[in-house]
């Protein structure tokens, strides 16, 4: 199979070549998932638009605290184990983690305080939520361990 690069760009112009360096460019990458039988194969993607790859990121990260938001709903509406809860916080933190060490240097200062101030609030409601539960297993635990009856032992 042939390696060949392409770019695309839209211009007025009919006819026009554009040489770019690939590896030097600066922007946003990303390694798309979808593999199509038929189609062009797709290794990489590289948004060069400071705007378009924030407004990109913005609806990724806003995805992600949806779903953990509605996560934090389902647990408030039904028992849950410490499975799920630990689950759901460990995505919480990657995405907290994800956001300090990749996402900052696309996103507006602003944008990147409220979200982390969000990230963090989700992040003590779960482990809220995995403590209370922690405690109230212990207790019933406990109170089932101490009234237990010490008999004989028998044959």
């Amino acid at each position: 199979m042939v390696n060949n690069k392409y770019h695309l760009s839209k211009t007025k112009k009919e006819k026009e070549a554009v040489n770019l360096e690939f590896n030097k460019l600066n922007g946003y990458k990303v390694n798309p998932k979808v593999k199509e039988k038929d189609g062009i194969l797709v290794n990489k993607i590289v948004f060069v638009d400071n705007e378009f790859s924030e407004k990109i990121i913005r609806k990724k990260i806003d995805m992600k605290i949806e779903y953990l938001l509605k996560q934090l709903k389902l647990m408030q509406d039904e028992g849950t184990d410490n499975g799920t809860i630990k689950k759901s916080l460990m995505d919480a933190e990657k995405l907290r983690v994800q956001l300090i060490n990749k996402y900052v240097k696309y996103l507006g200062h602003t944008y990147y305080g409220l979200t982390l101030k969000k990230i963090e609030l989700i992040i003590e409601e779960l482990n809220f939520k995995l403590y209370m539960k922690q405690f109230y297993q212990d207790r019933v635990h406990y109170y089932n361990s101490s009234n237990e009856k010490e008999g004989r032992r028998g044959r």
